[in-house]
């Protein structure tokens, strides 16, 4: 049986036979208990003093009901409904039970509805019919139903009428130039890379003819000499400096993008939600920008993912060959010709495609005053934009490509129409402001408490259930906020890579030591003999297939590196309580090459980060080793056996057992999972969207990265007896009040969690922990 009704208690006397009872219907499912409390101290972040508190449930005038004054038609009605009673009809009861049964989804509605429609649904109410918008008056007259009018649209009506106006950058200003272009994509640094390019392909053309003029190069002098490391380690060892260097250019290619093609009258209406910011380019080819509208963008990438493999090329480019024909017959150094000439085209498609890069990213198309790198500069770039409403509830979706509507955006300088501000950010040109946007410019009660006139008519049924809606369970549903990790790093492929690599890791290593195999030498199963061009199967052979496998371990480890450098800030401010700008907002571990970041994570205690980044960079060797530990010798007995430089080997196996056994400490842990993917700028900024952090006064109208950087780590400093411990519980409580007690001065914290945003909502995301009262 449904329960229709609860009857509370009546504001008159319930003797009284004139005054009829007063009901309140409960809120659906209101018997189901609440899973997950709000109180969760890792997911809450403290409420701001002050902030908007829901209205009270009733709204009932006690003295207006008394002295015989007109109450609100809603309340009214109510009141004058009466409970179920057998013999009578009870059509209408059921029919509003089915309504609240109903309700979940009328009153999440449109994903991206206003912020008055997700406070108050749509406009059915209790009695009436619901296919109409009129409720009844208390005389029985049809009036138009309406949702309730807030202070701040009152107030700012003209103000929402603003629209944002592109302008040029303004002449005598103290604003900082336009026009950065990322250290790795400057000019300078990318004619650097292809010089080395032209060296590369100057070695080998020389190399190429030198042996085909004078029978070889040098002669063979055993295989731990300084000859035998010229020709086996460092071509390759040269070649994986290349691919670095080209990891350091995607990584800045994928970070600049989206704004650089906001720069630029381009038909893109999707930048930020499918365009790429953190390069995914390692193990296969990424084809995203061919999807993009970047096809030059996605010619270049893939010829950068074909560099991949000239790391294994290059460790059988030399081979030795018995020249016979020479006054003493001896074995010297060659060159496989046909896989020379083959480098040599390979290198050129990578200067072609360098020379793209340079046209591409050159400084006119560029609207940046510094490189995006942090989370703090996509805070500045959103701080004033116009499409903050389009991210309503957006940290919780799981994918953002469909849920983001499509805009044409720009990034450069702004002024709202009838106003002298000017501004840098990124925006829709000639689209109204939205109620977000204004919000920095409007006084603090205009947004931190909704006023409503009494006079106005709502459904306090609707506007009750609202504020339990499905979208507030969901941001504190822990199956939500830990929902996004890699594949790649889920519980069940982390099992499987670690028996993986133990299993093989442990038969290398037997194989390779039992009765001295390697040392010894062992039958090579090919032909050893090298013919006139200077190919040599076997040694070919055990050049290539070693040298392949041990790139695909390190391109294998790239994602994941890529993956804990993305989402360290997030983990750390996954701390519950909290972490300094430092160690969040302004950190930029993405954008820093491969040893600085190593060094900076471990000057930021960030000790899983480092060694992480530290794996990925160790990890380089194991190619240029694999590739030139055998050659084939000819041995007294008169047989040939593949034999390794032991030095070689040795320092390989080295590598190998901590490349494999790193696999038992990359277990992302519950902080480093989130609601969803943050490798687009959609992403991050839909935990941002509502953030008083793009309200902050700390941060407005910066002018350099310095000044950021002064504001949000240096000056905002607050004395322990000013920080506001409201919010805080348990140990973060007694904590905080032994700073106070010791009066210790406290930096800013940061943290991700729960708050109440600038819509007097609570969201999930990125705020300040501590506030000041």
């Amino acid at each position: 049986m449904i329960a229709i009704a609860t009857p509370i208690k009546s504001v008159r006397d319930v003797s009284s036979a004139a005054s009829p009872t007063g009901y309140e219907t409960p809120l659906s499912k209101i018997s189901t208990p609440r899973m997950y409390p709000h109180n969760d101290p890792e997911m809450s972040l403290p409420r701001r003093p002050g902030n908007a508190m829901l209205p009270p449930l009733s709204t009932r005038n006690v003295e207006g009901l008394n002295s015989g004054h007109t109450v609100h038609p809603v309340i009214d009605r109510l009141d004058n409904l009466s409970p179920p009673t057998p013999g009578h009809d009870d059509t209408p009861y059921i029919r509003f039970a089915l309504e609240q049964i109903t309700f979940d989804e009328e009153v999440v509605g449109p994903r991206r509805s206003s912020v008055l429609n997700d406070h108050f649904g749509s406009t059915r109410n209790l009695g009436a019919d619901s296919s109409s918008n009129t409720i009844s008056s208390p005389n029985g007259q049809p009036q138009p139903f309406r949702f309730p009018s807030s202070g701040y649209e009152k107030k700012s009506h003209s103000i929402k009428e603003q629209v944002l106006l592109p302008i040029d950058a303004p002449v005598g200003t103290q604003w900082k130039s336009l026009g950065y272009i990322p250290v790795p994509l400057r000019v300078s640094t990318l004619a650097a890379l292809i010089l080395l390019c032209l060296f590369m392909i100057a070695g080998i053309l020389y190399s190429n003819i030198y042996t085909i003029r004078n029978s070889g190069l040098y002669d063979y002098d055993g295989n731990s000499t300084a000859r035998y490391f010229l020709f086996q380690y460092l071509p390759q060892l040269l070649g994986i400096v290349i691919l670095l260097w080209l990891f350091s250019v995607q990584s800045a290619m994928y970070r600049v993008l989206p704004y650089f093609s906001m720069s630029i009258e381009k038909e893109q209406n999707k930048l930020l939600q499918d365009t790429p910011i953190i390069p995914a380019n390692f193990v296969l080819p990424d084809f995203t920008f061919f999807k993009c509208g970047e096809p030059v963008v996605g010619i270049v990438l893939l010829v950068f993912w074909l560099m991949n493999f000239t790391v294994p090329f290059l460790s059988c480019l030399y081979q030795t060959q018995f020249y016979a024909e020479l006054e003493s017959p001896r074995w010297r150094w060659s060159t496989f010709q046909d896989l020379g000439w083959v480098l040599v085209v390979w290198y050129l498609m990578l200067v072609a495609a360098l020379l793209c890069c340079m046209i591409r990213f050159r400084r006119r198309n560029s609207a940046l005053m510094w490189d995006p790198a942090s989370i703090a500069d996509v805070i500045l770039l959103f701080q004033r934009s116009n499409i903050l409403d389009d991210y309503a509830r957006s940290e919780i979706e799981p994918d953002l490509a469909d849920y983001v509507p499509p805009s044409y955006l720009r990034l450069g300088f702004w002024t709202p129409s009838g106003s002298h501000d000017i501004f840098h950010a990124i925006g829709e040109a000639n689209k109204p402001l939205n109620r977000l946007s204004l919000m920095g410019e409007l006084p603090k009660a205009a947004f931190v408490k909704e006023k409503f006139d009494s006079t106005d008519s709502f459904d306090i049924e609707r506007y009750r259930y609202s504020n339990g809606s499905e979208f507030t369970r969901s941001i504190h549903s822990p199956f939500q906020r830990y929902r996004w990790c890699p594949w790649f790093l889920r519980d069940s492929c982390l099992l499987a890579w670690i028996l993986a690599a133990v299993l093989l890791l442990i038969p290398f290593l037997v194989v390779s030591f039992v009765n001295q195999a390697v040392q010894n030498g062992f039958d090579p199963l090919l032909s050893s003999g090298t013919g006139s061009n200077g190919f040599s199967p076997s040694n070919f052979l055990y050049s290539f297939l070693p040298s392949l496998l041990a790139t695909w371990l390190f391109l294998f480890w790239q994602p994941i590196d890529t993956f804990f450098k993305l989402v360290q800030p997030y983990a750390n401010l996954a701390s519950p309580y909290g972490t300094s700008a430092q160690r969040s907002l302004l950190q930029s571990y993405s954008a820093m090459p491969p040893i600085v970041v190593t060094f900076n994570a471990l000057a930021n205690r960030d000790f899983k980060l480092a060694y992480v980044t530290f794996v990925a960079l160790a990890s380089a060797a194991i190619p240029v080793l694999a590739g030139g530990i055998f050659t084939a010798q000819l041995f007294s007995a008169g047989d040939v056996r593949m034999v390794a430089s032991m030095p070689g080997y040795l320092t390989m196996c080295v590598f190998v057992s901590i490349y494999a056994l790193s696999f038992l400490v990359i277990w992302p842990t519950r902080k480093r999972y989130l609601p969803h993917a943050v490798n687009t700028i959609a992403g991050q900024l839909s935990f941002l969207y509502a953030s008083p952090l793009l309200n902050d006064p700390a941060i407005r109208n910066v002018r350099s990265r310095a000044d950021l950087i002064t504001r949000l780590d240096g000056a905002g400093h607050m004395a322990a007896s000013e920080i506001d411990e409201k919010g805080l519980t348990g140990e973060g409580r007694r904590k905080l009040r032994d700073c106070k007690n010791e009066h210790i001065d406290r930096e800013p914290k940061f943290a991700f969690g729960i708050y109440l945003g600038r819509d007097s909502k609570e969201h999930l995301g990125i705020d300040r922990l501590l506030r000041s009262r």
